[in-house]
C-alpha cells in the first residue's frame, strides 16, 4: 500500500528550490524530486520546440542541459515565496532569469505534485522582468 505524501508549504518550497537549482545546472538526483512520468508544458510555441514530448526526469535534464549550452551564464531565481495548495496538490511560483548582460525576464510556473514529487509543470515566460 502506498502512503500519500501531504503537500505542505515547506515541501512545496523545497520542490521549487530544487527545480530552480536544476535550471541553474545541478543535474544530480532528478529522480528524487521529479515523478517517473514527469512532463512539462510550456506556454510558448511547444510545437516548434517539441517540448510537449518531454517525458521523465532524464528527458528534462537533457533539455535543460541543452538550453544551458546554447544560453550559457543564465541564473534563475524564485521571486518571493511559492504559493501552495495542498488540497489540489499544486504549487505556484514566480521566477526570473538574469542573462549575462544583466537583462532579465520573468515567468510563472505551476507545479502538480504527486506523492511528494513534481509530476507536471506548466511554465509561462515573459519577455520582461516583473517588478514587485
Amino acid at each position: 500500500m502506498t502512503t500519500a505524501i501531504t503537500l505542505t508549504p515547506e515541501t512545496g518550497s523545497a520542490l521549487v528550490d530544487r527545480w530552480t537549482t536544476l535550471w541553474n545546472g545541478d543535474y544530480t538526483d532528478p529522480d528524487t524530486f521529479l515523478a517517473p512520468d514527469f512532463r512539462i508544458r510550456f506556454g510558448s510555441n511547444p510545437e516548434a520546440s517539441g517540448t510537449d514530448g518531454i517525458r521523465g526526469p532524464a528527458a528534462i535534464v537533457d533539455m535543460i542541459a541543452g538550453h544551458r549550452t546554447t544560453h550559457p551564464g543564465r541564473r534563475y531565481a524564485v521571486d518571493g515565496t511559492p504559493t501552495v495548495d495542498p488540497r489540489l496538490g499544486r504549487v505556484a511560483a514566480c521566477w526570473h532569469v538574469t542573462r549575462p548582460d544583466g537583462t532579465q525576464k520573468s515567468g510563472i510556473d505551476l507545479f502538480e505534485v504527486v506523492d511528494g514529487r513534481i509530476a507536471t509543470v506548466w511554465s509561462v515566460t515573459g519577455v520582461r522582468r516583473f517588478a514587485h
